[in-house]
């Protein structure tokens, strides 16, 4: 895992998120991260939320349209595009 995803890991480990980050520097989507999460380490992921979706904003997150809402989730799980936290990248 590169250093960047390790550290905004961490940070969101330590705020009582268990999630996968990605940053994304090229290509439509870039400066954004990539978070997505799975239930117990396995194969199926875990619902979005409401309640992620206050927690990721109040952390400082916003989507890519905006505040995090009810309908950013991708299909119903916690897999989303946000922007925010470049300090984990130097």
């Amino acid at each position: 895992m590169r250093p960047e995803n390790k550290r905004m890991q961490e940070f969101l480990k330590a705020n009582g998120i268990n999630a996968i980050p990605r940053y994304i520097n090229k290509g439509s989507l870039k400066r954004s991260w990539r978070l997505y999460g799975k239930r117990n380490g396995g194969s199926e992921y875990q619902p979005w939320t409401v309640e992620l979706a206050e927690k990721l904003t109040a952390l400082g997150f916003r989507g890519l349209r905006g505040p995090l809402g009810k309908y950013d989730g991708n299909g119903g799980v916690f897999s989303v595009f946000v922007y925010g936290h470049y300090e984990f990248l130097g």
